[in-house]
């Protein structure tokens, strides 16, 4: 059925490496073509320490990555975060205050950590109690700031939402998409009024499981075995054209003939590859823009740091922040990753050009740390982060309906319909299985 197709995948990030490793599995020929496959998913091992590049985990309720993982063998490898030390500090008034327990992303579910919770005053807390008599209503897209305050207040924008969201879409809850960033709680809403009644009558038995998943060794593992399985040219693809049977690729002066082919380099990078074929969808891809970050990180002797390590890190919320939005304790959240003698930080920043320096002195200044690092390693990501703002869903509809009318074009990512890994290998199986059921 599938005998002599031939699909070419432009981008060689977790997307385009699953949907070709998922062709492979269905009997289509499928060639990635990317410099630097893997994309920011990458793991270095530094004085001992297991060390991302970029993403550190996933979801561990989305199971989509997991089932590849233990396709491709690597199901010894899966590894949860230490959630017996799960909890996460927020920065108020230049302290650390913990986040309350029973958070459901932005809708608090147990009452009495937040009454004792520090982070909110009593007008934000008598809020969070009268929502729970809210009429059900349907809306039409708003910010996810404009949602958080119309449930909860302002306070729990500033001091929720923001710091929650900012580091996992690196963008402003003024900006971000309620429907596309928080589509579950927008449905309770229409559904019962409150979102957090709506989050206790779906609530799911708990599986008892971690909240994130990792592998053992780095998720660079996952990147190496997909590599292993599929056929990837380590070159930069230079455009793309429509021939009458199909479509030419050209990457370093050499083109490459293929019946389909799947953009999978993000949006902003598929607009000057499609133009030149299409230009009103060069524009629907324009569309969404792009935020950069930056991941510095800090290795210390561990006699080194007064601070009690017991929790999975800090947020800062915007309102005083300074060169870092979120630090990850590394070892401990993840048993394993870093020698019992060492203390290793992940600096995150939206900044994808925030210096050492920077980074260092808040981190020192924060944690109240004089030593020097043995260790500073730096990711740049600039461009990386697809901002879901609002109106995004219509957007990706848009995006979508003009690429089906392209004859063999498929376009998958992080920047349409969820920017997780689960997502994205999710998309990566629904397009190589519809590129089967067409031949």
């Amino acid at each position: 059925m599938s005998v002599g197709v031939r699909v070419g995948i432009v981008g060689g990030g977790i997307s385009g490496l699953s949907c070709a490793y998922y062709l492979g599995k269905a009997g289509i020929e499928a060639t990635v073509f990317d410099p630097a496959p893997g994309g920011p998913i990458g793991t270095v091992v530094v004085e001992g320490c297991i060390l991302e590049t970029g993403p550190e985990s996933w979801l561990a309720a989305k199971p989509w990555a997991e089932q590849l993982i233990r396709e491709l063998g690597l199901g010894d490898e899966l590894t949860g975060s230490n959630d017996a030390k799960r909890r996460t500090y927020v920065l108020r008034r230049g302290s650390f205050v913990t986040l309350p327990e029973g958070l459901q992303m932005v809708v608090p579910t147990r009452a009495l950590p937040v009454l004792k919770s520090e982070l909110f005053g009593w007008h934000t807390k008598v809020r969070m109690g009268l929502e729970i008599y809210r009429n059900p209503k349907a809306m039409p897209d708003r910010s996810v700031a404009a949602f958080v305050e119309d449930h909860f207040g302002a306070e729990a924008v500033d001091y929720l939402a923001e710091p929650l969201l900012a580091g996992v879409f690196g963008g402003s809850p003024q900006e971000l998409s309620a429907a596309s960033v928080l589509p579950k709680f927008v449905e309770y809403e229409q559904r019962y009024g409150s979102v957090v009644v709506g989050t206790f009558r779906e609530k799911r038995k708990a599986a008892g499981g971690p909240v994130f998943k990792s592998l053992r060794r780095g998720l660079g593992t996952l990147i190496e075995a997909l590599r292993d399985r599929v056929q990837v040219v380590p070159e930069r693809v230079d455009s793309i054209v429509r021939t009458e049977n199909g479509w030419r690729i050209e990457a370093n002066a050499d083109w490459h003939e293929f019946d389909r082919i799947v953009l999978a380099c993000g949006a902003n990078r598929s607009v000057p590859l499609i133009a030149p074929v299409d230009d009103l969808l060069a524009e629907l891809l324009s569309t969404i823009p792009y935020t950069g970050s930056s991941i510095w990180t800090f290795g210390y002797r561990r006699e080194d740091i007064r601070h009690p390590l017991d929790a999975f890190g800090f947020l800062v919320p915007k309102a005083e922040r300074g060169a870092v939005m979120a630090c990850t304790w590394l070892g401990t959240k993840w048993p394993g990753r870093v020698p019992e003698d060492e203390a290793v930080f992940r600096c995150f920043s939206t900044d994808p050009d925030v210096t050492r320096e920077a980074s260092q002195a808040e981190l020192h200044r924060l944690m109240g740390i004089t030593a020097q690092p043995i260790f500073a390693v730096n990711h740049r990501w600039p461009d990386s982060m697809p901002q879901y703002t609002v109106g995004h869903s219509f957007r990706v509809a848009d995006i979508e309906a003009r690429a089906g009318e392209i004859p063999g074009l498929h376009i998958i990512g992080n920047a349409y319909n969820g920017i997780g890994i689960p997502d994205c290998v999710r998309n990566a199986r629904q397009v190589a299985e519809a590129i089967q059921a067409a031949e």
